[in-house]
């Protein structure tokens, strides 16, 4: 209902637009025509109703037998295996990792806002990880590399991919880049590979939030992690199916027509 009125919103400013347009050169023209309000009503509901049945982005790709997805909703209620991006200190502490950033609604989602278990597993998930450095911050001081995955179980068979694709620095300022989103995804779809079992795998909008990496926009970022995947999938078939998951806050980021072009573009001949 949320995103019915956004769109009804949307559609009715527009329309508000061209009226005061018409009024501009025209102001006779829509003096008493009340009745015009309840059609431009009708005509946003319906703008706003055949936008919302609109199939989301998707692809097959028979030489590789994998479909990627674009899905507009919540990356935890989708029940299959999730990335979920941290930082090279695997840091959870509220008022360090954002509340509203998916690392955070990992923690309400499936830890029941329990920091202590979340910890618990991402000690146990990198035990045979040795810490690389030590830094002096409030919070977490271990430093792991740069794409380590922490695996953590959920229900059955999925799998939450704690990826450190972001550095931490000594003011708890995460900093990311492409080249480490590259290096990191790779290590996730390996790590899936290792612990998944072909089930689909979900993938956040990356590098928007607190990674701090302005030139990675929403467009490029679900092409990059298409593409990744794709490449991935060529050397060895792990998933059969990407989905990557955008929040309705932020789908209107992506033009999803232009990234089904993408993905047709890259089915091969």
């Amino acid at each position: 209902m949320q995103e019915f009125s956004r769109r009804f919103l949307e559609a009715l400013g527009v329309l508000a637009v061209v009226a005061g347009a018409v009024a501009l050169f025209a102001p006779d023209l829509l003096q008493g025509r009340w009745w015009l309000v309840g059609i431009a009503a009708l005509l946003a509901i319906g703008w706003a109703s055949f936008t919302l049945r609109q199939k989301s982005s998707e692809q097959w790709f028979p030489s590789e037998s994998v479909t990627i997805r674009l899905v507009e909703g919540d990356l935890f209620e989708q029940s299959a295996s999730a990335m979920v991006g941290m930082t090279t200190t695997f840091d959870t502490e509220s008022g360090i990792i954002e509340n509203k950033s998916v690392q955070g609604s990992l923690l309400r989602a499936i830890y029941d806002g329990s920091q202590t278990r979340l910890d618990a597993a991402l000690t146990a998930a990198l035990s045979e990880v040795g810490p690389v450095d030590t830094i002096t911050k409030p919070g977490k001081h271990d430093i792991y590399p740069l794409g380590t995955v922490a695996v953590l179980p959920g229900q059955g068979a999925i799998r939450y991919y704690c990826v450190a694709y972001t550095e931490m620095d000594v003011h708890n300022r995460a900093k990311g880049t492409i080249r480490g989103i590259l290096d990191s995804l790779d290590a996730v779809w390996d790590a899936a590979d290792r612990h998944g079992n072909g089930e689909p795998i979900c993938v956040p909008l990356l590098g928007q939030g607190q990674s701090r990496i302005p030139e990675l926009t929403a467009e490029t970022a679900v092409r990059l992690i298409a593409f990744s995947f794709l490449l991935r999938t060529r050397r060895g078939r792990f998933s059969k199916e990407l989905r990557i998951v955008v929040h309705p806050n932020e789908i209107g980021k992506v033009d999803q027509a232009e990234f089904q072009a993408f993905l047709r573009s890259l089915v091969a001949g």
